[in-house]
């Protein structure tokens, strides 16, 4: 498993090696002696995307209950979308935007405090595994528009699927 540092500061694209035979494949998703510097595991989810162009996000939680999270798409293809929070950044405002899949450069991504978190699947079937440091708390649950204009995010196509929550967010101005 290799962690690479992507353009915002303490975002990291995941890469697993994937070992296919005639059996089908294997991808390690969990390494504690790459992981454990960045995050302390206390919850787990899967996000089962049935249908291309389904999208969610762009999510985060406030303190005290601000996470960290490894996310894995361990099948399918999303596009997947970190925006910086931290208003005493450099880069606060600014995204990042890349694959994820068994198939792509990065299978996963680590997604550090601080930052909003959203994909769109690119094909049918797309799951996501979910790695978190905090327990979900609804009351502190927060996000930002996906089509927020001053972000710039170059979605490769229109959603089709969003919920209502999603679709009703505020703009990172309102933040």
């Amino acid at each position: 498993m290799d962690l690479t540092s992507l353009d915002l500061d303490g975002v990291f694209g995941i890469h697993s090696s994937l070992s296919s035979d005639k059996r089908g494949s294997f991808l390690r998703v969990w390494e504690t002696e790459h992981l454990n510097n960045h995050i302390e595991l206390n919850q787990a989810s899967v996000a089962i995307n049935p249908k291309a162009r389904t999208l969610r996000g762009l999510h985060y939680q406030t303190t005290p209950y601000a996470e960290t999270k490894v996310i894995r798409c361990i099948a399918g293809s999303v596009f997947d979308v970190v925006v910086d929070l931290r208003k005493d950044s450099s880069t606060y405002g600014e995204h990042i935007a890349i694959k994820l899949g068994p198939n792509e450069r990065y299978q996963g991504i680590l997604v550090p405090r601080g930052f909003a978190h959203g994909y769109l699947t690119l094909e049918a079937n797309s799951t996501l595994l979910y790695f978190m440091d905090q327990l979900y708390v609804p009351e502190f649950a927060k996000g930002i528009i996906w089509d927020d204009t001053s972000l710039r995010i170059a979605w490769p196509c229109e959603p089709e699927i969003i919920s209502d929550r999603d679709q009703n967010l505020p703009t990172m101005k309102s933040l």
